[in-house]
């Protein structure tokens, strides 16, 4: 059965992330970044700490925290 979650995008600008799901197979079909949660946290003089890599996405929840999706050697200095 397919399915659709959408971590995002739903009500806002910006900020799309759909995950399309059939059986084992997973794919996200945009990544976006919403623009009114993201300047709750960051603006032009106060950006994410690049040293922290996605770090401040996540925590933030400016990103979804889902397994699988980002590359490993960026997440072991999370703790994760």
């Amino acid at each position: 059965m397919v399915k659709l979650t959408f971590y995002g995008g739903v009500g806002e600008i910006g900020g799309n992330k759909i995950l399309l799901e059939d059986g084992d197979c997973r794919i996200f079909l945009d990544f976006g970044v919403s623009f009114s949660r993201r300047s709750k946290y960051f603006e032009e003089f106060l950006p994410p700490r690049t040293a922290n890599g996605i770090g401040d996405f996540l925590a933030t929840n400016l990103i979804p925290d889902i397994r699988g999706v980002y590359r490993e050697d960026l997440l072991v200095h999370l703790g994760r």
